[in-house]
């Protein structure tokens, strides 16, 4: 039954193709505009455990069942069972640490470890992870570097973070992300609900677009 409620979460995440990572420096901010993100098309939400009350906006969202709610910088063991109890359904972190992959895998999270090398990656997709976060994959080489990884691990699926726009994304899809990975943009200094639901409504026609254009 765990492996079946990870292998739902897996396939759900991949058919959106959109990750959208809510750091925000205000809690109670948080969950209207995750609401409004889902709303305007991207309904995968990674809520990070640097935002003030993110356990208490997971648990909200994961009762709603609007999307496909996770948490990130998922750290430890500890962090992988609060955000289970909470009903995240994925655990992203920007390392990798293998006790929490299996731990996350035990409580039927789909964990997504972080890698920023060949040698990170091929050790995040041995240790379970059958996403590996590339991060910060825009200052290692966008795209470029993205190619030239899946060159000796073409079998990795890859989710590029820290990089990818309303811009670039079609450059990620095409040099063959499994996945992308957002934030920035959805969440410009001044946001209110409507902007974040019209960026999320861009970056949703983006990638329909790049995936169509494949």
């Amino acid at each position: 039954m765990t492996d079946d409620r990870i292998e739902q979460t897996l396939q759900e995440v991949l058919a959106d193709g959109v990750f959208l990572a809510v750091r925000l420096d205000d809690g109670a901010k948080a969950a209207e505009a995750c609401r409004a993100a889902i709303r305007g098309g991207l309904r995968v939400i990674e809520m990070t455990l640097t935002t003030p009350g993110a356990l208490e906006v997971i648990r909200a969202l994961a009762a709603e069942g609007a999307g496909v709610i996770g948490a990130g910088t998922v750290l430890t063991v500890e962090d992988a069972r609060r955000v289970a109890e909470c009903g995240a359904r994925f655990a992203m972190s920007p390392v990798t640490d293998e006790e929490v992959i299996a731990e996350s895998h035990r409580l039927g999270m789909l964990a997504v470890p972080g890698a920023g090398s060949a040698t990170e990656i091929l050790r995040a997709h041995r240790a379970g992870g059958r996403l590996v976060k590339v991060f910060p994959c825009g200052p290692l080489g966008g795209p470029e570097f993205l190619r030239k990884i899946r060159g000796p691990l073409p079998h990795v699926p890859l989710v590029p973070t820290s990089g990818p726009t309303t811009d670039t994304l079609a450059d990620y899809v095409a040099a063959g992300a499994a996945a992308v990975g957002v934030g920035t943009e959805v969440f410009a200094p001044g946001f209110t609900p409507a902007s974040v639901e019209g960026a999320s409504q861009r970056l949703r026609s983006a990638m329909d677009g790049a995936r169509t254009a494949r």
